[in-house]
């Protein structure tokens, strides 16, 4: 914060009526010394000393408010509304002035709109209670990150409205806005054999040794658990008790290089905890959907970014966190292939793998193209901008994955993120 700033925030300044009543006073002095009107003079005083009065009482008053901040949901969707609410404790022996409050905001996310601030009347003496008061306003989540909301300003005036000082109460809290996301359709996963113009289904279980135990079937149970055998055999459906020898990893890599999306470079840096862009923005809601599909479906997802750094998450909340951290690198050249098989060295089984990129740099495609050996199946999604559907770069880039091995899908970000798995080959293909 600059001394200006500082200055601006924390010093009294006049207020409209404050200004015009310093203007009087000072034309009225000059027209006393102009025309050799004492009788000027004590009006220049009166009218000059009411917004001085008013800038030293505002200077000594003192706000002993305390506040606590409340997000709801504090797990927000881009693209949705928080409700904001603001308790404010009055601890002082006297009661709130009037005032004008609004809650401060860092870009994106905007601050609230000016409010009259409700008088706080004084806790009484023989109560440990303090008196206080609820706020409350609506925010926009417009983008996906970590927030700075806060601190909650209070604009103080004189009883005549000639100056005004602004307070802050309390201080930020951080508002925690994740990427919205798509249910996927349960089922197969189609994956690509080959050159990725034949299909082969992978149903998402059956793996490992039969087990032994067996309970009902429950609400939230996945459907890859269902014990046919012991289903047929008691006439209801039944899941497999201890199911940790048939779980299933899956990798999902998200390419973060800022040099692969539009606007990655340049927007951006107002939004504080990542560099804007419309096509990153979308592959984050992609690779976030598609590992909760995977988590939801019971399989032990890993993800992996452009710099080869790797998060296991245990809970949707937990992928959720993680994926409004995320944010664009400057990291041109990665090798997938050595990150891919050095995150998967220890899971046994080659896992399936899902890849949600822009534009790839020539030795970052080949070590993609070269990464499918390490999987089961692999299915990539190439994000273009708006209109760049049959942009010559994505269309040798899905040639290029296709030939080691991948399925490939080219998706503009003004798309629905449903078309991502839309129709390949004439068939369905379901994550």
């Amino acid at each position: 914060m600059t001394v200006i700033d500082w200055m601006r925030r924390t010093l009294p300044r006049p207020t409209l009526r404050g200004w015009a009543f310093l203007v009087v006073g000072i034309s009225l002095l000059i027209t006393m010394t102009v025309l050799q009107r004492r009788e000027f003079a004590f009006v220049a005083l009166f009218v000059l000393a009411l917004p001085v009065v008013g800038a030293i009482g505002v200077s000594l008053y003192r706000l002993p408010l305390t506040v606590d901040r409340r997000f709801t949901p504090e797990l927000a969707a881009a693209g949705s509304e928080v409700s904001v609410r603001l308790r404010v404790q009055n601890h002082g022996a006297f009661a709130s002035p009037h005032a004008v409050w609004f809650d401060g905001a860092s870009a994106p996310v905007h601050p609230s709109e000016r409010a009259p601030f409700p008088r706080i009347r004084r806790a009484p003496a023989s109560s440990e209670l303090t008196a206080s008061v609820t706020l409350g306003y609506t925010l926009e989540a417009e983008h996906r990150g970590l927030h700075v909301v806060g601190p909650l300003t209070v604009l103080v005036s004189d009883p005549f409205g000639m100056v005004i000082r602004s307070t802050t109460i309390g201080g930020a809290d951080t508002l925690t806005v994740t990427p919205s996301t798509v249910p996927l359709p349960r089922g197969a996963v189609r994956l690509a054999a080959g050159s990725g113009s034949a299909q082969q289904s992978r149903q998402l279980g059956g793996g490992g040794e039969q087990d032994i135990i067996s309970r009902k079937y429950q609400t939230g149970d996945s459907m890859r658990r269902v014990n046919w055998s012991a289903t047929a055999r008691f006439g209801e459906l039944m899941v497999r008790q201890d199911d940790q020898q048939n779980d299933q990893h899956a990798v999902v890599i998200l390419d973060c290089s800022a040099a692969g999306y539009a606007a990655g470079h340049a927007a951006g840096t107002a939004l504080g905890q990542h560099r804007f862009s419309a096509e990153f923005e979308w592959a984050v809601s992609m690779s976030t959907s598609i590992a909760l599909h995977l988590l939801g479906e019971g399989f032990q997802v890993r993800l992996l970014d452009s710099i080869g750094a790797r998060f296991d998450p245990t809970s949707p909340d937990d992928l959720l966190l993680h994926a409004a951290r995320t944010s664009v690198t400057d990291t041109a050249d990665v090798d997938f292939r050595l990150a891919l098989s050095r995150s998967e060295a220890v899971a046994g089984d080659l896992p399936p793998v899902f890849a949600v990129a822009g534009r790839l740099s020539d030795a970052s495609l080949h070590s993609l193209a070269g990464a499918a050996r390490f999987s089961s199946g692999a299915v990539a999604v190439i994000v273009t901008p708006p209109g760049a559907a049959e942009a010559a770069w994505a269309v040798n880039q899905q040639r290029a994955l296709e030939s080691g091995g991948w399925l490939t899908q080219i998706i503009t970000s003004d798309d629905a993120p449903s078309a991502a798995w839309g129709t390949v080959d004439g068939e369905r293909l379901v994550l």
